[in-house]
């Protein structure tokens, strides 16, 4: 979980936070002031069932909805160190002897739908920088390099979902896809978990909804939400990744000059990747919800049948966020005609 999201979390749950997690932990200390920590578990539960996820959405048949529901709720959760710990993480002790196991650990259920929460361990290559102190001549490095970089492989404990929502027709499969996963790792464990819910024989889940009509409403529609990227190819062959910076709040790449006068000189652009974001506020608390769609690339983007098998859905603090997510992709996908 980010510190961006892990602080709204904690405001969320009535903690007052201060610069980082040590700074607040370190306030809260020293205040004195009570922690309630059943609501602020109860704002991570959520979190866990919707932030930074890969969602992928199936059809089935609403007639099937209750026969579905009732065998998620019903679901045997097991004994394994993940299951004993949930909601929060494995010791490292158990997270090095993780593996990519998919063992199922609670059955979440609120007023949007039921799910079934499963955790597996996957080692993730991550970057970190390190002290120019950590060297024997720490001078000599620091005339040589202006940053030292090291590649480290870490266990990182995952959160999927199976769920089943109460008010729409198709069963979602949300994998856990925090920073430095891969997009084969992500496919691959979709891939497992609808063995899962297929091997029930409750349902049979084939193919998932195909998001790519979304994108071109989505980059059309000006008020909706913020583009802050998009990649797309133009009719000369070039391949083109504009990205705006967060900080600046009244940037739109679909209005950027640069993009504008780009787009003005070529007969036409093929988008086949896109970020949305949307900003709200309430009780002082910034939210900004965002969802990616992307193509394989260009000749994806450009086949007679375009796909685009799910969507990344990130910085959802709450349950209410990612709804909202989903419901303006689903309106832009046509998908509740």
């Amino acid at each position: 979980m980010t510190w961006t999201n892990a602080r709204m979390l904690l405001r969320m749950g009535g903690v007052s936070t201060s610069h980082g997690w040590d700074q607040t932990l370190k306030k809260v200390t020293e205040s004195g002031v009570k922690v309630d920590y059943g609501k602020l578990e109860d704002c991570f539960v959520e979190h866990l069932l919707c932030g930074e996820k890969y969602t992928k959405l199936y059809p089935v048949d609403p007639a099937l909805r209750d026969a579905i529901q009732t065998k998620i709720a019903n679901a045997s959760v097991g004994t394994s160190p993940a299951s004993a710990s949930y909601p929060y993480l494995m010791s490292e002790k158990e997270l090095a002897e993780g593996t990519g196991d998919l063992n199922v650990v609670q059955v979440e259920s609120n007023e949007d739908g039921v799910g079934i929460i499963y955790s597996s361990v996957l080692w993730v290559k991550t970057r970190e920088e390190i002290s120019f102190e950590d060297f024997d001549h720490p001078q000599d490095m620091k005339n040589r390099y202006e940053e030292v970089i090291g590649l480290a492989r870490k266990p990182v404990q995952m959160y999927h979902v199976v769920w089943m929502p109460h008010h729409r027709d198709f069963l979602e499969i949300r994998v856990d896809a925090p920073r430095g996963i891969i997009e084969a790792d992500i496919h691959a464990l979709h891939s497992r978990m609808k063995d899962e819910v297929n091997a029930w024989g409750v349902v049979k889940l084939e193919g998932s909804v195909n998001l790519f009509p979304a994108v071109l409403p989505f980059y059309e529609d000006a008020t909706e939400g913020t583009v802050t990227q998009m990649t797309f190819q133009t009719t000369t062959g070039a391949i083109k990744d504009e990205k705006m910076p967060r900080r600046r709040r009244d940037a739109d790449q679909r209005t950027e000059a640069y993009h504008v006068a780009g787009k003005e000189a070529v007969e036409a652009i093929a988008i086949y990747r896109i970020t949305v974001e949307w900003g709200f506020a309430e009780d002082d608390l910034n939210f900004i919800p965002s969802v990616t769609l992307g193509a394989s690339g260009p000749a994806g983007a450009q086949s007679k049948d375009p796909l685009i098998s799910g969507a990344l859905v990130k910085n959802c603090v709450r349950a209410s966020d990612y709804e909202f997510v989903i419901e303006r992709l689903g309106k832009k996908a046509k998908l509740d005609s």
